[in-house]
């Protein structure tokens, strides 16, 4: 393959993953806001009710948010009432965010609606399509992250 058709192919993957993304973010942008929820709220709560408690890092790192936006974000749900900050049952020293009764069931009562939207937009692909997908999203988001430990 000529460099110029690979530019050409990088380019192509490029736009299609953006213009997938921001269609994906169009689609699920009413469902969160009729939950009261933005996507990176909706990141946070359901990363913290499957890992339970995370430092602000550790949470900045499963959800890809920086400093700054999850800084607002968790803020705010701390203002709701959905998480909270408290002290790290391992390293006494330690804060770790969770979530708080409230927030455990604003996931609960937007996860069907949530499944609904996914349903709606994942429906036409078949289960391989699907399991290829993502074994190849993950490759792209391996060989991203190693390269940016080799750049770093």
């Amino acid at each position: 393959m000529s460099t110029q058709d690979q530019d050409k192919e990088n380019q192509t993957l490029v736009l299609a993953l953006l213009r997938s993304h921001q269609l994906f973010q169009r689609a699920m942008g009413p469902v969160f806001r009729d939950a009261g929820l933005t996507a990176p709220q909706w990141d946070t709560l359901e990363t913290l009710n499957s890992k339970k408690a995370l430092s602000i890092n550790d949470l900045m790192q499963q959800t890809l948010g920086t400093s700054g936006n999850l800084d607002v974000v968790v803020k705010n749900l701390m203002q709701a009432g959905l998480v909270e900050k408290t002290v790290d049952e391992k390293d006494r020293r330690a804060r770790v965010l969770r979530l708080t009764p409230a927030g455990r069931q604003k996931v609960k009562d937007f996860m069907p609606a949530h499944n609904r939207a996914l349903d709606q937009i994942f429906g036409q692909l078949n289960p391989e399509e699907k399991r290829h997908t993502i074994k190849t999203l993950i490759q792209l988001r391996k060989k991203l992250a190693q390269t940016k430990k080799d750049q770093g």
